[in-house]
């Protein structure tokens, strides 16, 4: 065991956290999706293409239950530590992507006071994702952690295209999203209806066959933002048809108008952690 309360025992638990971020790179930038810090340890991702899925893409999602200018704003915990991170989601569709109408996901994360001192994280991702099917079309990964600032622009396109200065391309089967698309896509699910929905999802680097199945239909849940009547989710990443170990991710998506993420709950390998919703602003 470490004594996460000594900044020798941190250390050596984050060394650790890092290498095995590393080697299992979907665990880590799914939680970032999903509102956890373990991203921000992630490697910077491979300049070359990604493998195309095996899996089909789901079927195309409905209307979004969420409006343009959403901000939900999250606060997280990690082991022993409490309120170490603060995490926005925006959501916008008020500008083209490629000459036809996105959504604009944007997650920003921050290490705070006593975390902050020993790792600090300012990072920023974007998702532009089509409006039909929430499919991906650039993920951005702009990090800002202490002496290493990166950018990273990656285009997801399905063929070779032109692309403007400073983007990378990733050949991706059409229907492929983004970490960051797929948490706005499992919104848009009505879970008293489905029990499970799979969904190639890239993260950077890979592409998994991520599965979301209902696990508890309907519980009662508290959390900073109030009280909320919600659906537990597992979120379950497969590469290669084998399910990552050691992994255990529940997604709880409020039963309200807009399924608002309301907390997730993060069992891996290098610890635990819960990230809950402390103020929601609804969009128009």
């Amino acid at each position: 065991m470490f004594n996460t309360r000594s900044p020798t025992g941190l250390r050596t638990l984050l060394a650790r956290m890092l290498i095995f971020a590393r080697r299992n790179i979907f665990p880590a930038c799914i939680a970032v999706a999903t509102l956890t810090f373990a991203a921000v340890l992630v490697a910077a991702p491979q300049q070359k293409t990604a493998k195309k899925p095996v899996k089909p893409p789901a079927p195309a999602a409905p209307a979004a239950p969420f409006h343009n200018a959403e901000s939900l704003a999250y606060s997280g915990a990690w082991l022993s530590l409490s309120d170490v991170l603060s995490i926005q989601l925006n959501a916008n569709d008020d500008r083209p992507f490629n000459a036809h109408p996105i959504w604009h996901f944007q997650a920003r994360l921050q290490t705070k006071n006593p975390l902050h001192y020993i790792l600090a994280v300012d990072d920023r991702f974007d998702s532009y994702s089509a409006h039909t099917d929430f499919a991906g079309e650039q993920f951005e990964m702009h990090l800002n952690e202490g002496s290493k600032v990166e950018n990273h622009i990656l285009r997801i396109a399905p063929s070779q295209t032109p692309l403007p200065a400073g983007t990378t391309q990733v050949q991706l089967l059409h229907g492929t999203r983004d970490a960051l698309g797929f948490l706005y896509y499992l919104r848009t699910v009505n879970w008293q209806q489905t029990t499970e929905v799979r969904s190639p999802v890239f993260d950077g680097r890979k592409v998994y066959d991520v599965r979301a199945t209902v696990v508890t239909p309907r519980s009662d849940l508290a959390v900073a933002a109030g009280k909320f009547t919600a659906t537990g989710l597992s979120i379950r990443p497969y590469l290669n048809g084998k399910e990552l170990a050691d992994t255990k991710i529940t997604l709880w998506i409020a039963q309200d108008a807009a399924r608002t993420p309301v907390l997730i709950e993060l069992v891996l390998p290098f610890g635990s952690g819960r990230v809950e919703l402390t103020q929601s602003v609804a969009g128009k």
